[in-house]
């Protein structure tokens, strides 16, 4: 590999933890989401409001990235960080990130946003910098993990807004499904992934705040409480994806959407009870747990799936899937144990 390559690639690669391509699907998809509740939605019309969800993405995952420097300089998983390596400063990072936020409000304005429009994306913007700035902090964890999932909640308000609708029952069911979906991600998977380094450094999680502990080697051992807390929110999930199905069509709606977003849930619980499970090692609880994401991701999309054209569909989907791959490509993201090479790479 000649030195230019390899400075393209690592470059590239950079870039990809930086600003954490990895979940840049889950971004997108949301306004997405959104927006196919407006009639006669388009996949053209909808370029600014990627825009503004990559800008909200890069915001709050390099925030907090540098709100967190203090835990990620001892986790393992994070080695690998341009800002843990020190190839990234503080300051940059903090440039590019409150960069992000008048340039989303230019984006939307040009797009044509409108007043609630913005002032939902107010609300994502100002929850997500709460959360960076005390997630890891605050006395009470659930309450940062709310107000996070209340910024994340509100980007599928913006698409709804952003594409000339109204939100009905079935976007405001699908909006609680994300939030019991953000709960369970930061809450248990995030938490149970970090969860010795977190306590080593005295950071504040949810797992923590259980009693879930580090056992024997890499083993994790949840607490009962933290158990139920997960089996809840699973719970709350199917209720929502439940109810958002009903909202949009009920029995009279597409039997392929159905049977996706059983499907979808059905892989959910099974992994989350396989997460629990694989407790005694970390990697094999890891796994399971980015299996859980993934299928608990697939059943907004898969909910508005009737409402749809087929080049719709297929800009939904790519705009999940796509980032994923890329994921799955570089084998290693902040879900997955990076190789021990890659780490020092």
């Amino acid at each position: 590999m000649t030195r230019r390559r390899a400075d393209r690639l690592r470059w590239a690669v950079d870039t990809y933890l930086t600003i954490r391509v990895s979940t840049l699907g889950f971004t997108w998809l949301l306004p997405l989401v959104g927006a196919s509740a407006a009639p006669g939605w388009r996949p053209a019309e909808t370029a600014w409001l990627l825009a503004v969800a990559l800008s909200f993405h890069v915001f709050a995952y390099v925030l907090n990235d540098v709100t967190d420097l203090w835990v990620d300089r001892t986790e393992p998983l994070r080695a690998d960080s341009p800002l843990v390596r020190g190839e990234i400063t503080r300051a940059q990072a903090l440039v590019l990130a409150w960069a992000q936020v008048p340039l989303a409000f230019v984006l939307a304005l040009a797009g044509g946003l409108c007043a609630a429009g913005l002032a939902c994306l107010a609300v994502a913007f100002g929850a997500m910098t709460i959360y960076d700035l005390y997630g890891k902090r605050c006395r009470w964890p659930l309450l940062t993990d709310a107000v996070q999932a209340a910024g994340w909640c509100a980007l599928p308000l913006v698409g709804v807004w952003g594409a000339g609708a109204r939100p009905g029952s079935a976007t405001l069911w699908i909006t609680g499904y994300v939030f019991f979906c953000v709960m369970l991600i930061n809450g248990v998977h995030g938490g149970l992934r970090d969860l010795v380094n977190d306590h080593r450094r005295g950071a504040r999680s949810t797992a923590v705040w259980f009693g879930a502990r580090a056992g024997h080697g890499t083993a994790i051992v949840p607490s009962r409480a933290l158990t139920v807390y997960a089996v809840t929110l699973q719970l709350g999930l199917v209720a929502c994806a439940a109810a958002a199905w009903q909202s949009a069509g009920g029995p009279a709606g597409s039997p392929l959407a159905l049977a996706f977003i059983g499907l979808a849930l059905a892989a959910a619980c099974g992994s989350l009870v396989q997460a629990f499970r694989r407790a005694g090692d970390r990697r094999a609880l890891v796994a399971a747990g980015a299996r859980n994401i993934v299928a608990t991701l697939l059943v907004p999309p898969a909910a508005v799936l009737p409402a749809l054209d087929w080049a719709s569909a297929i800009v939904l989907f790519g705009a999940f899937g796509l980032p994923l791959t890329a994921m799955w490509a570089y084998n290693g993201s902040h879900w997955c144990l990076a190789r021990p090479s890659r780490a020092n790479a």
